[in-house]
């Protein structure tokens, strides 16, 4: 019924005008979510890159700076541990990233190229993992590195957020891995190459797509991460930019132009990962089918 009165043979409004207000609709959408997803970036970086001075001036916020400035990065590198936080970061970072990455290459390859009783049980228990809370991990992982004499390590950080990620991670290069054929490697066994050289030569270069996706979920669960690094570290000297952003701001000092500074160098390293490797992000979730 609809179909005759909107559009269709004999409809009321023609199958071009029904085309062109669907696509009206579509960019009015996208502009909108832009819009909600810009306009919090844009205050971010201009409160970030102006001065105490101009900020406010006239009892407003100046949303479009007379000048730049740089003296809100100035403060937190040279009057708080901003440099060290970062060092930390990204230490706890670039280890869980090359840690989650690793277990994820291997763990999938064995269960997609080994004979294991059970293996589709087991990847769906892994992925099941995944959807438990970290929280809910949070205190058997402090009780383990307690006894082991591992908490106010750096180790103890790594592991903790990799437990967070290795599940899932694991999970997408099992499903990657099943979309490589293992024809290619019959067909380097026949002329003598050893498994590993055929994983390495053949296999590794086509599940690039695959396990760069996987490298930078680890790096957005990592360099987020709050809650378990809160828990296994004590000593401030250890802490990530996400936690030692929290004592920064408690600062008597520290204003908008300081918080909004330490938001934008907390955002620059996700932004350079995500504009350099979406290709790979998109191809790496497709699993291998164009």
């Amino acid at each position: 019924m609809f179909e005759r009165v909107l559009g269709g043979p004999g409809g009321l409004i023609p199958n071009a005008v029904q085309k062109r207000v669907w696509n009206v609709a579509l960019y009015v959408i996208a502009l909108l979510v832009v819009i909600f997803v810009l306009t919090p970036l844009y205050l971010m970086i201009v409160v970030a890159v102006q001065s105490p001075e101009t900020l406010f001036s006239g009892g407003q916020l100046t949303l479009i700076p007379p000048k730049l400035s740089l003296d809100n990065f100035r403060t937190l590198i040279e009057q708080t541990p901003t440099v060290s936080y970062f060092v930390n970061s990204v230490i706890i970072t670039g280890s869980s990233v090359f840690l989650s990455t690793a277990l994820a290459v291997i763990s999938g390859y064995s269960l997609t190229r080994f004979d294991l009783t059970g293996k589709s049980i087991i990847a769906r228990i892994v992925l099941f993992s995944y959807m438990i809370s970290p929280i809910v991990l949070a205190i058997p992982l402090y009780v383990i590195f307690f006894r082991l004499g591992l908490l106010n390590q750096y180790i103890s950080a790594i592991l903790a957020v990799t437990a967070i990620s290795a599940p899932f991670s694991i999970w997408l290069m099992w499903q990657y891995f099943q979309n490589i054929p293992i024809a290619y490697e019959e067909s380097a066994w026949t002329r003598g190459a050893s498994r590993w050289r055929a994983a390495r030569d053949i296999v590794l270069p086509l599940a690039r797509p695959g396990y760069i996706s996987v490298a930078i979920f680890a790096f957005a669960v990592a360099w987020n991460d709050y809650t378990m690094v809160r828990i296994v570290l004590n000593d401030q000297a250890l802490y990530p930019l996400t936690v030692g952003s929290e004592l920064i701001f408690q600062e008597v000092f520290v204003g908008w132009g300081e918080q909004m500074s330490m938001m934008l160098i907390m955002s620059f390293p996700p932004f350079l990962v995500a504009a350099f490797l979406q290709n790979y992000l998109l191809q790496g979730f497709n699993l291998g089918h164009g």
